[in-house]
């Protein structure tokens, strides 16, 4: 997100609010746990305002990344929002209530904590687009490193293809036998490990949204070659 477009002046800022309205949305239907909707819910004025203090507020040198600092003021301002309205106690939330807590050593740590679990957040909520859990995955991971290499080498030569990757992605599903003349894998061997490889292509698909996973998996500079 080019937060420093957005300080250069008004007309920039307000362009920027308006390409990230969706990246606000995002954050508050996931706070509020359910759907909203422009000019019906606050609690989308609320995450707008939220996004607007982060431009001025973020902190670059603190070493995170400014969608997920933004994230949290957008969560934090939604928490205070609902428990003023469960307990008529206003009391707004500012960007200088974030920092002081987090100055100290853990400071960074607890920034990467937060980025990771809202990446997983947000990988998790994708993989249920295409009928996929965490526990899928464990099912169908590979014990074995050799397995383990094989299915890789299948995910890099799919995703350099980008007409069968947008195939898989739209569909959802692997087509087969192309992938199997594709890799020399039969296409049993790709069947069996269907979700698996679609979840390795939703990584290399989007890999600069999900570092974190990229790199746990070995996909960041693999796939996506």
């Amino acid at each position: 997100m080019d937060y420093l477009s957005a300080k250069a002046d008004a007309v920039s800022r307000n362009k920027f609010l308006e390409d990230y309205k969706g990246f606000a949305r995002k954050i508050a239907c996931a706070q509020c746990r359910r759907l909203l909707e422009w000019g019906r819910d606050e609690e989308l004025s609320i995450a707008l305002m939220a996004l607007d203090s982060a431009i001025d507020d973020f902190r670059p040198d603190k070493g995170a990344k400014f969608s997920t600092f933004a994230s949290i003021v957008i969560k934090r301002r939604l928490i205070d929002y609902q428990r003023s309205m469960q307990r008529q106690s206003v009391r707004e939330v500012v960007v200088e209530d974030i920092f002081p807590s987090m100055e100290q050593a853990s400071w960074g740590e607890e920034y990467l904590r937060l980025e990771r679990a809202s990446e997983l957040e947000e990988y998790s909520a994708l993989l249920e687009q295409y009928g996929i859990n965490f526990g899928d995955l464990a099912r169908e991971s590979p014990r074995q490193q050799g397995v383990r290499d094989r299915l890789f080498r299948v995910a890099k030569l799919v995703a350099a293809k980008s007409e069968l990757m947008a195939k898989v992605l739209s569909q959802g599903r692997l087509p087969l036998e192309q992938i199997s003349l594709l890799t020399g894998e039969s296409t049993k061997n790709v069947g069996k490990r269907r979700r698996y490889l679609i979840a390795l292509l939703l990584v290399a698909a989007r890999e600069e949204d999900f570092p974190f996973i990229s790199s746990y998996l070995g996909i960041r500079g693999g796939c996506n070659e």
